[in-house]
């Protein structure tokens, strides 16, 4: 047992002390806080570094990492797979908002706020229950306050009405299924998820490690407080910004708050986890 403790260590790769998102476009650079997961948690009990903890199942052998994209909109290791996603998102950006401007705030120009009664919209209603036993997302109190869903795929499902209400962001999401970008499992998400004011949802881990979590933020609380409204990745926390596709891994434990007076709406993607390529 000893030896072979001994050569599982010896054969496990550490995090590099290169800068967490290199310029270059080998998948050799490693980030910063990377690391190689081996076989028996015991080796990595005294890590001083946050790694994965999914709820179900982990792979070992894939870059981890908690944000794959920086504030400043660096790509972690140049990934052409999460940059093709990002691409694709972002280019359409416009039209994605006024699918969801136009259907859930029933407003074709002018800001969410303006449509708001009370501080939440008349909406086509939402389609998921955050609070359904044995789904991802049940727990005890897992969000406050009001979040809604309008989803494409829910937990691996196609939902047929989505067509109907987002057509145009229903054929971005064609492409990027004829890409084979999006992660198609019974785990697997896509939605409109509008997180209203005063609201949070409280740390969490997703189910396992396959896949990559992206944001596209179509509304954002005009506070760029980061306590006011942010997400933390395992030690991490970033602030959304309109229009820039955010990409982390939900196997890590995560948490969202919006704590001001206006709502935070963004497009959910769950991709395929480059390495499984």
């Amino acid at each position: 047992t000893t030896m072979m403790r001994r050569r599982l260590l010896c054969a496990s790769r550490f995090a590099s002390k290169r800068a967490l998102f290199s310029t270059s476009t080998t998948k050799t650079d490693v980030p910063q806080d990377a690391s190689t997961l081996v076989q028996g948690p015991s080796l990595l009990i005294q890590t001083g570094f946050p790694r994965p903890s999914p709820s179900m199942f982990l792979l070992p052998g894939l870059r981890s990492i908690p944000f794959w994209t920086s504030p400043s909109h660096r790509i972690a290791y140049n990934d052409p797979t999460v940059t093709r996603a990002i691409e694709i998102l972002e280019s359409n950006f416009d039209s994605i908002k006024k699918d969801y401007l136009s259907t859930v705030m029933g407003i074709s120009a002018g800001s969410p706020e303006e449509a708001a009664v009370d501080g939440k919209p008349s909406p086509v209603a939402s389609d998921y229950d955050v609070t359904s036993k044995g789904s991802e997302h049940a727990g005890d109190a897992l969000h406050t306050g009001s979040w809604d869903w309008h989803s494409y795929m829910l937990q691996g499902q196609i939902q047929p009405q989505f067509e109907t209400n987002f057509p145009a962001t229903h054929k971005v999401f064609e492409t990027m299924e004829q890409e084979n970008l999006l992660f198609g499992t019974p785990f697997s998400f896509a939605f409109f998820s509008t997180l209203y004011p005063n609201s949070t949802i409280k740390a969490h881990v997703g189910p396992m490690n396959l896949r990559l979590r992206v944001h596209l933020p179509l509304v954002v609380p005009s506070s760029t407080d980061v306590e006011a409204c942010g997400i933390r990745v395992a030690d991490r926390i970033q602030v959304w910004q309109e229009g820039k596709a955010m990409v982390f891994d939900d196997s890590y434990s995560h948490e969202v708050w919006n704590k001001t007076d206006e709502p935070r709406v963004l497009l959910l993607v769950d991709l395929w986890h480059p390495d499984q390529w």
